[in-house]
């Protein structure tokens, strides 16, 4: 039987975030990943200063600041109207204070490198089965090839995603919901008018948002719930002419949406986990606090969680203690935080992609507020970045009165 020092199940970014940080202390780390390699993103990813401080820590931001385009402004207008606001992250203080929008599977291919870099072993289409905890370790049970297989570890993570096979293996209390907003998302061609800025567009019932990536555009567009077949029914070509109603530059940037197939549908989930980890097992990312993506912050709280709980494991190493009460120092270190995300995520979803009209001038009432106060501007920053996890109540009421 293989023995390693961690598990980790999922091989996407926060599972090769997290194998990086334990590999990098010279902890051998296996990756099952149930993909057969890395396929092309059919979308993008926003990296906020959370995310690029978490990769700072593993000495990837300035590879990863190669594969992605900077934004330091996030301008937002309403369909058919005017300038809401600028949200210009420069304001903020802190290194990293910008966006990096990138492609995620090239993100991936960033983290892959270091991972084998430092003896990391990936096996691929490889499926979690479950495990049995034993006195000193974990045994591991996986499937690949039409065949089973164990090994025996310290330490077993669950990195894989809002579905996640370990959470369930677990047995957790969890609590799942669908978000009520869906979203399309697709990769275009460039548009000029994006070298200096981002954009998002709302007004009631729909939001779109289009951030440049090198060589394009990253698109997503909001989609409620059960829509999608009516929004078929009317054709590619009739969904890219609204594309260019709300952005009418993108012209001439969308010829290659050519089926639905070029562009990937997400009804994400809504994630409640009532314990992250037990004995000699932990859960991160999505698997432990999926969230509504309004705020785009799920990729960059699995990169947090990856940093603060491979410093824990590292610490149970020291001790060789592995037990939940040890490992609840990573959980304790993140809940607060992903708590007051997903809650804020939350309320801006029911301001920005809503279809209640009162609810859509609160919206536009608070963005345009925001964004004629660099202090406001600021305070709502710092809660979108991740570099909060609060609201004093005078900050809350400035954004209404």
């Amino acid at each position: 039987m293989q023995i390693y020092d961690a598990v980790i199940v999922g091989g996407g970014i926060g599972g090769l975030a997290l194998g990086c940080r334990l590999a990098n202390n010279r902890r051998s780390v296996l990756i099952l990943e149930a993909r057969s390699g890395i396929s092309p993103s059919q979308r993008g990813l926003t990296l906020q200063p959370n995310g690029l401080e978490a990769l700072q820590k593993l000495g990837l931001l300035e590879r990863t600041i190669r594969i992605g385009t900077r934004s330091d402004i996030v301008a937002w207008y309403e369909i058919a109207g005017g300038l809401l606001a600028n949200l210009d992250y420069s304001l903020l203080e802190h290194p990293q204070n910008y966006l990096l929008t990138v492609v995620p599977s090239e993100l991936e291919q960033v983290l892959r490198h270091e991972f084998s870099r430092t003896n990391g072993v990936i096996h691929e289409s490889a499926s979690f089965e479950g495990f049995k905890l034993c006195k000193d370790h974990v045994q591991v049970k996986s499937r690949g090839d039409g065949s089973t297989a164990e090994c025996s570890t310290k330490i077993l993570v669950g990195a894989d995603g809002a579905d996640s096979r370990v959470r369930t293996a677990l047995h957790v209390k969890t609590q799942t919901r669908e978000c009520p907003d869906h979203f399309l998302f697709m990769l275009v061609g460039p548009v000029e008018a994006l070298r200096q800025e981002a954009r998002q567009y709302l007004s009631r019932g729909k939001m779109a948002g289009f951030f440049p990536v090198p060589g394009g555009t990253y698109i997503f567009y909001y989609l409620p719930r059960g829509k999608l077949n009516d929004l078929k029914a009317q054709g590619l070509n009739s969904f890219k002419n609204e594309l260019q109603k709300i952005m009418p530059e993108l012209a001439g940037s969308i010829n290659n949406l050519q089926s639905w197939d070029d562009i990937t549908y997400a009804a994400p989930k809504r994630i409640k986990v009532q314990s992250w980890v037990g004995d000699r097992v932990a859960i991160i990312g999505d698997a432990a606090h999926a969230l509504d993506p309004s705020w785009a912050q799920g990729a960059n709280m699995t990169l947090q969680d990856a940093i603060s709980l491979g410093d824990t494991i590292e610490g149970c190493f020291q001790s060789d203690d592995f037990s939940s009460a040890r490992l609840k120092t990573y959980e304790n270190a993140r809940r607060k935080q992903t708590t007051f995300i997903q809650k804020q995520a939350d309320r801006s979803a029911q301001l920005t992609s809503t279809e209640n009209r009162f609810n859509s001038w609160l919206g536009k009432r608070v963005l345009k507020k925001t964004g004629m106060n660099r202090r406001l501007i600021r305070i709502a920053l710092n809660a979108s970045c991740g570099l909060t996890d609060h609201f004093t109540i005078g900050e809350q009421l400035r954004f209404l009165l």
